[in-house]
């Protein structure tokens, strides 16, 4: 039988934050053994952990060892000692000097290979409200955001607020506002203009152009339950020109074609490989570092990207996953174009879990 061991925060690790649905800033030793979860807390915040959390059983540390102070590998040790013939398993994230602790001890473990807590994939009823929950508060921004560049004019080739000219930092300002006062909390989101869109994960900064694509990428996490969500639109304001309505469409073509695709048993590698084809067809090469050169989709819940991926590595879609379609078209003399939703693997189809708009030239 399998041990499965953790020491982190659940602040940090949403594996431990799954076990026990608490989040507390000090890293605490949790396994689970036989069908039972338990926890190892220490006298500051045993009593938070016995009040809220969702762990079977929750310890002292005394509890488990005579020792005044036991260190973690002590506890480690005895936990080991009171479940002998369990194989105690190892996320890949354990911290290394206590790899190297329990190897001088002589103990047995091994590390996992892939996912910590597979079942984290297939998502609960109570977990797919909140991540509908996230996606609804990015609608929310991204209203504030068609808002203001509605209302925008242009001079000069930029775009003009009520303040002045608009800026990445002040859309991002904006959106990261409305998400906090929604009971979210937005980090790293991308407010891209012009060749700054052309890299997928640049946040963008400076002054919004028009006639130019702006990719607007928010994934905002609940405060209380932890689960991100995650959504991408590009707009423009002003004119685009043919060149860059035919970006668009084939880059919205794609992505309706690939959430067509998602059904259980459908093989994700598959749909990206499908995504990729389309591109080409359309006259869209790719290189390393333009065009479509990252994964078609990934997992979404308590992390922003978890398991599982649709990309070059094969993986059986199943009923209750959660996954992000996000194809994209990059070119630095061109600019970028991505779009992205959240969606719920259903045995006969994907249902939306993110909503708003495509609407992209304001």
């Amino acid at each position: 039988m399998t041990l499965r061991l953790i020491y982190a925060s659940p602040t940090h690790s949403a594996d431990l934050f799954y076990w026990g649905r608490i989040f507390t800033s000090d890293c605490f030793l949790a396994f689970e053994v036989e069908g039972q979860r338990y926890a190892i807390g220490n006298h500051l915040e045993i009593d938070e952990l016995r009040r809220h959390s969702r762990f079977d059983r929750i310890l002292l540390p005394e509890d488990l060892s005579p020792d005044r102070h036991p260190g973690t590998a002590d506890l480690i040790q005895r936990i080991c000692e009171k479940f002998p013939n369990h194989e105690l398993l190892l996320p890949r994230d354990f911290p290394a000097y206590l790899v190297l602790e329990l190897q001088g001890r002589g103990i047995q473990f091994s590390i996992a290979d892939g996912e910590f807590l597979p079942e984290r994939s297939l998502k609960f009823p109570e977990e797919l409200i909140q991540i509908r929950r996230a996606c609804s508060i990015i609608g929310h921004a991204f209203e504030a955001v068609c808002s203001i560049l509605e209302n925008s004019k242009i001079i000069d080739g930029f775009l003009h607020g009520d303040n002045g000219i608009l800026t990445s930092e002040f859309l991002r300002s904006e959106i990261e506002r409305i998400c906090f006062s929604e009971g979210a909390i937005a980090r790293e989101t991308i407010v891209s203009c012009g060749a700054d869109a052309a890299f997928p994960h640049n946040r963008g900064k400076g002054k919004l152009k028009a006639n130019e694509f702006i990719v607007v990428d928010i994934f905002p996490r609940l405060v209380e339950s932890g689960y991100y969500g995650d959504m991408t639109r590009t707009f423009l304001r002003g004119e685009p020109s043919k060149q860059q309505r035919e970006m668009y469409d084939a880059v919205e073509a794609v992505q309706r074609w690939a959430i067509g695709e998602i059904c259980a048993g459908k093989d994700g590698k598959d749909i990206h490989e499908g995504s990729v084809a389309m591109f080409k067809e359309m006259g869209y090469d790719t290189t390393h570092s333009t065009g479509f050169f990252h994964a078609t989709g990934h997992g979404v819940g308590l992390d922003l990207h978890e398991n599982p991926f649709i990309g070059e590595r094969s993986h059986r879609l199943r009923s209750g996953e959660v996954i992000t379609v996000e194809p994209g078209l990059y070119y630095p003399d061109r600019g970028g174009v991505r779009l992205e939703d959240v969606l719920l693997v259903r045995e006969d189809g994907a249902e939306y879990l993110s909503n708003f708009s495509y609407d992209w030239v304001l």
